[in-house]
């Protein structure tokens, strides 16, 4: 790798290629893609499995898989690469096991004094939260995805807090056919995640069933706890396909006229929903409910909507549904709004503060 570039140590636990690939794994590749080129970039992962090469070259950055205990070893292997800049991915949201990993990962980079930046992916729960404070060493300083994770680190890392919305692709020239799913009715509506009860699919599954709408179909794709119950509240009805996972979702998604995320929690969610981040760029309107995953994201009326209880719920997805014209609008509201999350603009912030804890 050429060796005039600050050397980058990025240290997360789950990396490409994985048989199921998360939104907070689409970022980290969307991210690093868009870093390598101005970073020597080495990914220390786990190797989840013996198929995994231990070392590959992955475009221009390369991947270090390493075997159990991971955290001690990624610690081990990059004090002895000695990067400039080491970033430590965190998906946890119990901050009981953030500090577990730390440590251990401190304990196997014992003795590198190269500046360490923790980012926080996802939305963490409050119990315990007391637990971050004593991380040590501390970390030289927290990228956050969402301004309320900011918020909670700063109360035991002053100054040292920097807010990074998660980002992706967004082409300026899309392509003139994309690859898209056959759709059966004339409005389809989607959710894309994991079948948990704090993400909702069964709110979304129970309104729709009581909507009953003649032109529309529901798409729900994931897997997950709650697949079984799902497939089994769908069974006999022709308009909702429970479709489980499918390596590439895009053509699925973009055959959505409307992606709705009932959340009940945005604990363990990637900062903002890469579901409804990816609907916005590809014009799919988003109605969701009052959670930091998505609240931010919404504004009300022009990319979507957002839902404080059932009876909303349904009324603002029986109005899309019979209203073309709404539909529309939210569509091209939902294209401009997801400018602002642009991968390059995202990495751009990350170049600025990799430079900056480089050279303090």
């Amino acid at each position: 790798m050429t060796t005039d570039k600050l050397k980058v140590a990025y240290v997360v636990k789950y990396y490409r290629p994985m048989p199921r690939i998360s939104g907070i794994l689409r970022f980290v590749i969307d991210l690093i893609g868009a870093l390598e080129s101005d970073f020597s970039i080495r990914v220390f992962t786990y190797r989840y499995s013996p198929e995994a090469a231990p070392f590959e070259k992955c475009g221009e950055h390369e991947i270090f898989r390493l075997p159990a205990p991971f955290p001690f070893r990624a610690g081990r292997a990059v004090r002895k690469w000695d990067p400039d800049v080491i970033i430590f991915g965190s998906g946890f949201w119990r901050p009981y096991y953030l500090f577990l990993y730390w440590e251990a990962f401190r304990l196997g980079l014992r003795g590198c004094l190269r500046p360490v930046l923790l980012t926080q992916y996802t939305n963490m729960t409050e119990k315990h939260f007391g637990l971050t404070r004593l991380l040590a060493p501390a970390p030289d300083g927290v990228i956050t995805t969402t301004e309320p994770l900011k918020v909670q680190w700063e109360r035991y890392f002053p100054d040292r807090v920097t807010y990074i919305p998660p980002g992706m692709p967004i082409e300026s020239s899309p392509p003139d056919s994309p690859e898209i799913a056959d759709k059966p009715y004339r409005f389809r509506i989607g959710y894309f995640g994991h079948l948990q009860s704090h993400k909702g699919p069964d709110i979304l599954l129970k309104v729709f069933q009581e909507i009953n709408p003649d032109d529309a179909d529901l798409l729900i794709n994931g897997v997950g706890e709650m697949e079984g119950e799902l497939k089994s509240s769908a069974r006999g009805w022709d308009n909702i396909t429970i479709q489980g996972y499918v390596p590439d979702v895009d053509p699925s998604l973009r055959s959505c006229d409307l992606l709705v995320m009932p959340y009940r929690s945005s604990v363990s969610v990637l900062g903002y929903s890469r579901a409804a981040l990816d609907a916005l760029a590809m014009g799919i309107p988003v109605i969701g409910t009052p959670s930091p995953a998505l609240e931010p994201l919404i504004e009300d009326g022009k990319n979507g909507f957002i839902c404080r209880d059932e009876a909303e719920l349904k009324e603002r997805i029986r109005t899309l549904i019979d209203d073309p014209e709404l539909c529309a609008g939210l569509s091209t509201g939902a294209l401009q709004s997801a400018k602002q999350y642009d991968i390059q603009l995202i990495a751009e912030q990350y170049r600025d503060l990799i430079k900056a804890v480089k050279d303090r």
